[in-house]
């Protein structure tokens, strides 16, 4: 086992204590262009048969057959070794032999500079490469699911573009067998099933990584029982080099956790850490099942939406993973408003609908219902839910359903406005959702006296509708109305020949009702 990784699905989680990057990724077959065996020049200039630091007490010679070039190290929780470094050209050299089932630390204790560090098992391949700051001691790199017994290599440099180095000290520690490794490139295989997978945390710090195939486009449930707090869990791209669905107990106080994600491809790693140093003892137990719970029901692009016939008043879906995003393509009416609402299941989260024309962005209102007008077939309906980050995932259910809100009767913008003619002129306003405005518009004189009035409504009787006058510029013009009686009026003047435009709203989604107003040219 070995440290555990945090970050977000966008970055590149660190996968030891002190925040390095790994290629995992590299080479089985190759040394990634470092020979194990390179040139003594390149390294500390140390005996390689000789401890890598100021002795503590005798220790035993090294065994035979210590690679050419390598300083040896022996395991040993107490010692405190140093090795000195002032020229950056060059490369540490270390050897130890590693056992099939064990676990072991690399801590630096002092260290202020970026390096990398390279590990390799006898054939030479690479397993490991970290390149990170080493600043806070200690810090803490574990290996361990090793698959060959025999000298292990470790090559320590200079990251690039750094120019000075100092003094490299550090302990190496053997803490003992390990039923899971942490190696990204030596996972534990585990097959999806029912049947839990049992493990423990052995040492602070540490975690699990476990491989398994996937079938692309399917979707991959872990939920995990802890028996401390300090528990992570995750899934980790093995291609990109970066981690998905993680979730861990920074922020939650349940020893239950679960997550999933829809698999790209066909190999996965699986991680889990159950030993937080900060607050679980060692060893820390856990029980975990890795489930394939089939084929996502809904695409997450326009290229693989669900089609819906026109005429469509609802289709089931269910949220697979957090981050799922169920699209859907709605034969639609040209011109016509329509109305989404998601229905959501009892157990969070909150689906969300957002909508979009073909090739457009997707957008909303991070609410459960959304309107839009539809300008060509098909539109694009998605839903998400609140992306709340939670301790234990469950698939989401949800229902949504459709409206037509009939044909929109008049233009939404200036230049798409209906006109009116006059001198006195009655015209029925339908606002069919709160996105819609009707524009109106009229050609006025030169000091000229104008009316428009209509009924007046409340909450009870229908949202009251708004008129805004605008001039052939798109600036406001102040007309401001009266309640008289049943009614409500503006009256204004307006100085200067031209077009302008009267925008017709009503703010709420209830009670949306044909709206008929009063259009009058006044005796000067």
């Amino acid at each position: 086992m070995g440290s555990g990784c945090e970050s977000t699905p966008d970055e590149q989680p660190p996968l030891s204590d002190a925040g390095p990057s790994v290629d995992a990724g590299g080479d089985a077959g190759s040394d990634a262009g470092v020979d194990a065996g390179a040139d003594a020049g390149l390294d500390a200039g140390v005996d390689p048969g000789a401890d890598a630091g100021p002795d503590d007490g005798p220790e035993e010679p090294p065994p035979p057959g210590v690679p050419e070039g390598h300083t040896f190290l022996r395991p040993s929780a107490t010692r405190v070794r140093t090795v000195a470094w002032t020229d950056p050209q060059v490369t540490l050299r270390f050897a130890f032999l590693g056992q099939v089932g064990r676990h072991y630390d690399f801590l630096i204790e002092e260290y202020r500079r970026r390096i990398v560090m390279t590990l390799k098992d006898p054939s030479g391949a690479v397993l490991e490469r970290r390149e990170g700051v080493f600043g806070d001691p200690p810090l803490t790199t574990h290996w361990s699911g090793f698959t060959l017994e025999g000298f292990y290599t470790l090559e320590v440099s200079v990251a690039p573009f750094e120019t000075t180095t100092r003094d490299l000290v550090f302990r190496f520690v053997d803490q003992g067998p390990d039923a899971h490794g942490d190696l990204l490139t030596t996972a534990s295989p585990w097959l999806p099933s029912e049947q839990p997978l049992m493990g423990q945390g052995e040492h602070p710090g540490e975690r699990d990584v476990f491989s398994f195939s996937t079938v692309a486009g399917h979707v991959y449930s872990m939920a995990c029982d802890f028996s401390h707090q300090g528990w992570g869990l995750s899934f980790f791209d093995p291609v990109l080099s970066y981690a998905v669905s993680e979730v861990n107990s920074a922020n939650f106080t349940e020893l239950q956790a679960s997550t999933a994600f829809k698999a790209p491809a066909e190999r996965f790693l699986a991680m889990v850490r159950a030993n937080n140093s900060l607050v679980a003892p060692s060893p820390s137990a856990y029980q975990c099942r890795l489930k394939d719970e089939g084929a996502e029901d809904h695409g997450e692009r326009m290229e693989t939406a669900t089609a819906l016939a026109e005429g469509t008043t609802s289709v089931a879906g269910r949220l697979d993973f957090r981050t799922d995003f169920d699209v859907f393509a709605l034969s639609v009416q040209p011109g016509h408003h329509y109305r989404a609402t998601c229905e959501p299941s009892a157990t969070p989260p909150d689906c969300r609908v957002l909508a979009a024309a073909p090739g457009e962005d997707f957008d909303g209102f991070d609410d459960i219902v959304l309107a839009f007008k539809a300008a060509e077939t098909p539109h694009y309906v998605g839903v998400q839910g609140d992306r709340v980050l939670r301790a234990r995932w469950t698939s989401a259910p949800y229902t949504l359903r459709f409206e037509d809100l009939g044909l929109d009767d008049h233009g939404d913008t200036r230049q798409t406005a209906t006109p009116l003619t006059g001198p006195s002129q009655t015209v029925t306003v339908h606002i069919s959702e709160f996105i819609d405005a009707d524009y109106l518009s009229f050609q006025a004189v030169a000091n000229g006296r104008y009316r428009l009035s209509g009924d007046w409504r409340d909450t009870s009787t229908g949202e009251q509708l708004f008129s805004t006058l605008y001039d052939a510029q798109g600036r406001s013009i102040r007309a401001p109305g009266q309640h008289v009686g049943s009614r409500w009026v503006k009256e204004f003047t307006l100085p200067t020949a031209g077009t302008y435009y009267f925008a017709m709203t009503a703010y709420l989604r209830e009670n949306l009702v044909d709206h008929t107003v009063l259009f009058e040219v006044l005796e000067p």
